[in-house]
């Protein structure tokens, strides 16, 4: 199904736009943060924003930077196709002003902080609170704060910098419209571990806890980001990981009068106004058919044979593939890679005739913009307004024709 397809219906679920919608009020800081910022990330957040929004997308909307919170040495990382964001050295924005005469670090600059609700992301702000760098902060947690933190980060905030502090519910990766990830290692020994009876495990239960806490609030996440309440929850019998998580949404979505938005009205309900939401939980270890499985359309093949994580496809390696094609960008967001949105589902033999229309497409605009063809100065003004999307569309012909060769090597 094309991604225009999946917009048609007001209540069909679409995560990239969901996640859109959550990064457009962030980097304004919700209408009250105006002018130039710093956007503050963690790991988890990076990756979440790089699917959606391109870096130089971000740095357009008045972001001076985009930074790690848990990462202040990193240096500065360039991505010629704009897909990666910036990881730079936030000292380097730390101004002494001569009239301080404690001599703290301080900045004209506003921070906006986009983070997920852990322990070490709040002793993080904390830290960055006792001695600020920024005069405002606007916090945003992609997920539920604990009350208990809550309560710690207003009681740290000394210097009255904090404006404001919300929940934003993007705590997951939109791979598709209606295909979410939570880019989780390691489950399937996580379900052994937790499932299993032995005492032997007891030490890998408590390492794959975190684990399986990143799963419930991920799915939490997902459904107050769709703003959907399940009308029935049902799990594969024969897992216990599968039962215990089902049990611990049911119950976050009983106790919390949050996950209440859709009772009464709202999508996700059948002609005749009932909640017909079903959320199905399975256990991948009793899966024994997709492993056995090899499709043949483009961004399932990618992702088998090459890879692709993160949006992010790494051909380093590939004979003759030029030096800014050793990582390129596939994704399914807006105005990213309007090729990709539509053929990810086409087969093998339909995108090899689709990449040769491209290529044939560019060769003509080309032709058309050839400098010899440049008589005057209005065709060299007119050259120049469009030599950016020329070079855009020759970065993106060369890009698909580069992983089409690798898959038919």
């Amino acid at each position: 199904m094309d991604s225009s397809d999946h917009n048609t219906n007001s209540n069909q679920l679409n995560g990239i736009e969901s996640i859109r919608q959550y990064i457009d009020r962030l980097i304004t800081g919700d209408g009250r943060c105006q002018g130039m910022k710093v956007l503050l990330l963690d790991a988890s957040t990076t990756q979440i924003l790089s699917c959606v929004s391109s870096q130089s997308e971000i740095l357009s909307r008045e972001v001076y930077l985009v930074s790690r919170l848990d990462d202040t040495t990193s240096s500065n990382t360039n991505n010629k196709n704009g897909g990666s964001l910036m990881s730079s050295d936030i000292n380097s924005l730390e101004l002494t002003e001569e009239n301080n005469p404690d001599n703290n670090q301080v900045s004209h600059m506003k921070a906006v902080c986009y983070l997920r609700p852990t322990q070490i992301n709040i002793g993080l702000l904390l830290k960055e609170l006792a001695s600020p760098r920024f005069s405002e902060y606007h916090i945003y947690f992609s997920g539920i704060l604990p009350m208990t933190l809550l309560t710690l980060l207003a009681e740290s905030d000394l210097n009255d910098r904090v404006c404001q502090v919300q929940e934003f519910y993007a705590d997951f990766l939109p791979i598709n419209p209606d295909l979410l990830s939570l880019n989780c290692r390691n489950t399937l020994p996580m379900s052994v571990a937790m499932s299993s009876p032995s005492s032997s495990h007891t030490q890998q239960r408590e390492y794959y806890n975190n684990l399986y806490q990143r799963n419930v609030t991920g799915l939490q996440s997902m459904l107050l980001a769709m703003k959907r309440q399940p009308a029935v929850i049902r799990y594969q019998k024969s897992s216990k990981m599968a039962k215990q998580l089902a049990t611990d949404i049911g119950e976050s979505i009983a106790s919390d009068q949050i996950f209440h938005f859709r009772r009464g009205s709202g999508g996700g309900r059948g002609s005749s106004g009932s909640n017909t939401m079903l959320l199905l939980i399975l256990d991948r270890m009793d899966d024994p058919v997709t492993p056995l499985l090899s499709q043949w359309t483009y961004q399932a093949m990618v992702h088998e044979l090459l890879g692709l994580n993160n949006s992010r496809v790494i051909l380093k390696g590939v004979p003759n593939v030029a030096k800014d094609l050793e990582e390129v960008v596939l994704s399914s967001a807006p105005n990213h890679d309007t090729f990709f949105q539509k053929h990810r589902y086409s087969n093998f033999g339909e995108l090899g005739e689709a990449i040769q229309k491209l290529l044939q497409d560019y060769q003509a605009q080309s032709k058309v913009h050839q400098v010899s063809n440049l008589k005057s100065i209005e065709d060299m003004q007119q050259f120049m307004d469009k030599y950016p999307e020329l070079r855009s569309q020759s970065h993106t012909v060369s890009k698909h024709v580069a992983i089409m060769g690798e898959l038919a090597r």
